[in-house]
């Protein structure tokens, strides 16, 4: 005779097995998305400063364009903080499966990422402020130096 307790033990894990692998992916690919988040960063408002450089040597001006610039980076640095935020509600999502906390299998997480306010994820990544708020005070820095060395 067959033991079918035996056969649902092992189909529930290779359930969970797939599961955790499909949680995985996910992780991953909020990661990559975080990783293209920081190069497209790096890319357009190094752009974007090249052509406010352009601008306010040939019109000593350019303030509007150097603000953009800084509102840019704060949006990218909000985008890169979802995806973080993402990354860790699928990071607590399979913890819980691993853990047997949970019994459905999804990819809802909804009940992980309720908990997180995107505005602390923003503010207490360690990675996140080491490059955005580099880059910010990097521009106010260059923004201020070149205006004020324009109009005084």
């Amino acid at each position: 005779m067959v033991d079918n307790n035996r056969y649902n033990q092992q189909d529930n894990c290779y359930n969970k097995f797939n599961h955790l692998q499909l949680v995985e992916q996910q992780i991953q690919r909020m990661a990559n998305n975080s990783f293209k988040i920081k190069n497209w960063s790096i890319t357009i408002i190094g752009g974007a400063i090249g052509y406010w450089l352009k601008e306010a040597y040939a019109q000593k001006t350019g303030f509007e364009l150097a603000l953009l610039i800084v509102i840019i980076t704060a949006l990218f640095w909000w985008l890169d903080a979802y995806y973080l935020m993402l990354e860790k509600g699928y990071r607590d999502l399979y913890a819980a499966v691993d853990n047997n906390k949970t019994k459905n299998y999804t990819l809802n997480i909804t009940p992980y990422i309720s908990k997180m306010d995107i505005k602390y994820v923003a503010l207490t990544s360690k990675i996140l402020i080491r490059i955005y708020l580099l880059e910010i005070v990097l521009e106010i820095i260059l923004f201020g130096h070149y205006y004020f060395k324009f109009k005084g």
